[in-house]
């Protein structure tokens, strides 16, 4: 029978079950190796504690020390929910999809892994761009007045709107599959969109998935990305140009100006580090998008599958290397894991506060660096209950 050219295909059309009636056992995928499903896991393990626990840690210093709770550590620990997003609802099913020949999960979680993955990556691209923003206008236009905390909840709030709306589409299209062969039972887990012939030969394309990917990747990866690149361009340049040869500068504008440097340092590396893990995935998309062949319905080669696997992994990847990043380039964050893991571990409180020691009647205080200074072991006394 022959088919029009971009007549809709009928609803209750899937797959023709007639082509699949002389397939034989042969010709399916082969057991998957131990070893592949050993190393693996190992490394999708890793990579999900170092995310869980990292960003798990990070979340608890900012919520447990108001004294690092600025604009940009908020929308930072946005981003680290985000994060721990990727860990609970798609490493997991990632690896388990990989290391099985059939999808061995349920229809809700071939619809809800892509959902959350889409969310995660949305609401990540717009808290890294929030971010060079609130950077951009706070080091360009210093004297600008600063935002209240009423207007970072309405970017977070619009933030994650955003991200649900874009990844709707997903709990509608994602369907679970079944088929039964002469000699086993097949289930997978794909995108049904809407589809129409494109030859007579009933081949099949569907509109709908290719448009909906070039917008998200274009509209809300590469221009963000872009956008981003441009504002700390900037940022670096103004930083740069800001102490001219010759200037007195003052010790604490210094500290402020070091302390700025610093911060830009980190979120620059966040950034770079999120490009790089997420750029081939994203490519990927739009290759598969637009590749000769895939109007025609031929499968992805199997060196390519490796491919894929490969750049999702490094991509999730990203969500464990973040609190490292934290870390390594900023001495407030290691400071507040010490103090709020010291809090809690004795049961006390949690914004630290050195210990102060009043002098005796008759005495004054001596100044700081004087020769006769002693020097004080303080001990951090927590102040708000957690």
């Amino acid at each position: 029978m022959d088919c029009v050219p971009g007549e809709p295909v009928p609803e209750n059309v899937d797959y023709d079950p007639h082509m699949f009636q002389n397939i034989s056992a042969l010709s399916l995928p082969a057991p998957i190796p131990i070893w592949e499903i050993t190393l693996k896991a190992i490394f999708y393990v890793a990579a999900f504690l170092c995310d869980v626990i990292g960003n798990s840690i990070f979340i608890l210093v900012i919520v447990l020390n108001k004294r690092m709770r600025s604009t940009t550590n908020v929308f930072l620990l946005n981003l680290a929910v985000s994060d721990v997003m990727v860990g609970c609802f798609c490493m997991w099913v990632h690896l388990g999809n990989n290391i099985t020949n059939d999808w061995p999960f349920d229809e809700f979680v071939c619809k809800g892994n892509t959902f959350m993955q889409v969310v995660a990556v949305t609401s990540s691209v717009l808290t890294l761009t929030a971010i060079a923003v609130e950077r951009f206008f706070a080091i360009v236009f210093p004297l600008r007045k600063r935002k209240s905390p009423c207007i970072t909840v309405v970017v977070l709030v619009t933030n994650w709107l955003v991200a649900v709306g874009i990844a709707m589409p997903h709990l509608i299209v994602r369907r679970r599959y079944e088929y039964y062969w002469k000699d086993r039972h097949q289930i997978w887990c794909e995108e049904n969109w809407p589809k129409v012939y494109v030859n007579r030969n009933c081949s099949i394309v569907m509109p709908g998935r290719r448009i909906y990917y070039t917008l998200v990747t274009s509209v809300l990866y590469f221009i963000p990305i872009f956008v981003m690149l441009c504002a700390y361009t900037i940022i670096v340049i103004k930083m740069l140009l800001r102490k001219r040869p010759g200037t007195q500068v003052n010790s604490s504008r210094q500290l402020q100006e070091k302390s700025r440097k610093k911060v830009i340092k980190m979120l620059v590396a966040v950034l770079t580090a999120f490009i790089v893990c997420w750029t081939p995935q994203q490519a990927f998309i739009l290759w598969d998008m637009y590749r000769p062949t895939a109007e025609l319905g031929e499968e992805i080669p199997g060196y390519v599958m490796k491919i894929k696997y490969a750049a999702m992994y490094i991509a999730y990847l990203n969500s464990a290397l973040n609190p490292i990043l934290y870390g390594g380039f900023n001495e407030n964050f290691r400071n507040g894991f010490n103090d709020a893991f010291h809090c809690l571990l004795l049961r006390r409180r949690n914004t630290v506060v050195p210990f102060l020691v009043e002098p005796k009647p008759g005495q004054s205080r001596r100044p700081q660096g004087s020769a006769n200074t002693t020097p004080v072991h303080t001990t951090p006394v927590c102040t708000s209950t957690i």
